[in-house]
């Protein structure tokens, strides 16, 4: 009998461990103070495809240091947000998990969605004063910030993630028509060697600073690319890569030439011994 209570009990421990983790995790993020304006780049992307008009679009911004990513979302007519931090598929929850949040927008129907709205907020110097809600959620091992408004609203939604400092930068496709990624300055992407982007973007420019800039079209990606990576490298690496297989060739041809001279100076010294040798052989036989 204390067996099978033991065993009932014990049972029920692992069901509430279990369950524990299947629970979604969620929780207000508050924010201590208003982001700075001034960090942002406000880009008015225009819909090429449509009268360019102003389409939702995502741009990831990573910085030099590798460790933040600044992004820059163009909101129209939306009450949510959904934001996907580079560890999304970990799982894990950091104290800040967003940071910097700049909001520079207006109830939707109380403006219209053209590249002059846009023009006139990215030249703003105040936020705009809208309620909102950042909520984290953790369900089924994966993180995403819920951003909500009261009403829907339009304009430019800005905000600073954390990403783990390497030259690779993966995270979960936003909701949005157009996605786009900027490398900082002096590196690129798409050499099958040193890194590619997966799945392969759109289309591939680079801005006025020189920066490379990867485009997504939603509308034309796959149901199952439901994440992009994007591996980079110094735009210098390739031919350093270049220069260091032609200094080891250059290298090993020098190891060769010189074994190959040491092996026919070493034959001359053997024909020298042999020839020394057979010479007193001739001479021992004379004297008999």
């Amino acid at each position: 009998m204390k067996l099978i209570t033991k065993s009932i009990f014990i049972l029920l421990a692992l069901l509430v461990v279990f369950m524990s983790g299947c629970i979604d995790q969620k929780k207000e993020i508050i924010l201590d103070e208003p982001g700075n304006i001034s960090n942002y780049e406000f880009e008015v992307f225009l819909d090429d495809w449509d009268n360019n008009i102003p389409a939702n679009t995502t741009t990831y911004y990573i910085l030099e240091d590798k460790t933040e990513v600044q992004v820059v979302s163009i909101v129209i007519n939306s009450s949510k947000l959904e934001i996907f931090p580079p560890d999304s598929l970990g799982g894990s929850s950091n104290e800040g998990p967003i940071k910097n949040f700049v909001l520079l927008a207006e109830p939707a129907n109380e403006t219209v969605a053209s590249s002059k709205t846009f023009m006139r907020f990215s030249n703003s110097s105040n936020v705009s004063d809208l309620n909102y809600t950042l909520t984290q959620e953790i369900s089924q091992n994966m993180k995403v910030i819920h951003l909500e408004f009261e009403a829907p609203v339009t304009g430019f939604v800005a905000y600073t993630l954390d990403t783990p400092g390497t030259q690779s930068f993966a995270f979960m496709k936003p909701d949005s028509e157009f996605i786009r990624v900027v490398l900082p300055e002096g590196f690129i992407t798409g050499n099958r060697i040193f890194g590619i982007a997966r799945p392969a973007p759109y289309d591939t420019s680079f801005d006025e600073d020189g920066r490379q800039t990867l485009l997504w079209i939603s509308s034309k990606m796959g149901e199952r690319e439901e994440a992009i990576q994007v591996k980079y490298y110094a735009e210098s690496a390739p031919m350093y890569f270049f220069a260091a297989i032609v200094a080891l060739l250059f290298g090993a041809g020098m190891v060769l030439s010189r074994y190959s001279r040491s092996k026919k100076e070493l034959e001359s010294v053997r024909n020298i011994f042999k020839l020394e040798k057979e010479y007193e052989e001739k001479g021992r036989r004379k004297n008999k």
